[in-house]
């Protein structure tokens, strides 16, 4: 199977993933899907399955639940905390207390919302030797 078809195959499992409100399902599908665009090298494709995928964020009610419920109230009592130190915040922490999913949270799932939270202007992250120091946006 060629990058370009595996692209189309996590592009159509994301789509169907989200369709089902499964939204890690699609989370992980519209990432192997940008990343399988980057491989092929394919800039055009890249750029519309990355809009579509931050598109798909922006809607996620994970993202909005982890952003909003757990890590800026964390970001804002501790300007400049390290990405690191919130993973080891939250590593006790379980989806049922934020949403209605029955594990716990991973540290990717922090990973993601952090990434896109500073994409989307909502906070600013800082390269600090091997993290990130955090910070509220303005």
């Amino acid at each position: 199977m060629s990058r370009e078809d595996d692209a189309l195959l996590h592009l159509e499992g994301a789509r169907e993933a989200d369709k089902r409100g499964d939204f890690i399902a699609a989370r992980m599908e519209y990432l192997k899907c940008v990343e399988s665009w980057k491989q092929a090298g394919n800039v055009e494709e890249l750029a519309k399955a990355t809009a579509e995928y931050e598109t798909f964020v922006q809607r996620d009610p994970m993202f909005e639940a982890l952003l909003s419920k757990l890590l800026l109230p964390i970001i804002q009592g501790h300007p400049g905390i390290l990405q690191s130190d919130i993973v080891k915040r939250t590593e006790s922490k379980d989806w049922s207390e934020l949403y209605s999913y029955n594990r716990p949270i991973a540290k990717e799932d922090i990973y993601y919302a952090l990434y896109f939270a500073e994409k989307f202007g909502r906070i600013k992250r800082t390269k600090k030797g091997r993290s990130y120091e955090l910070w509220a946006a303005d």
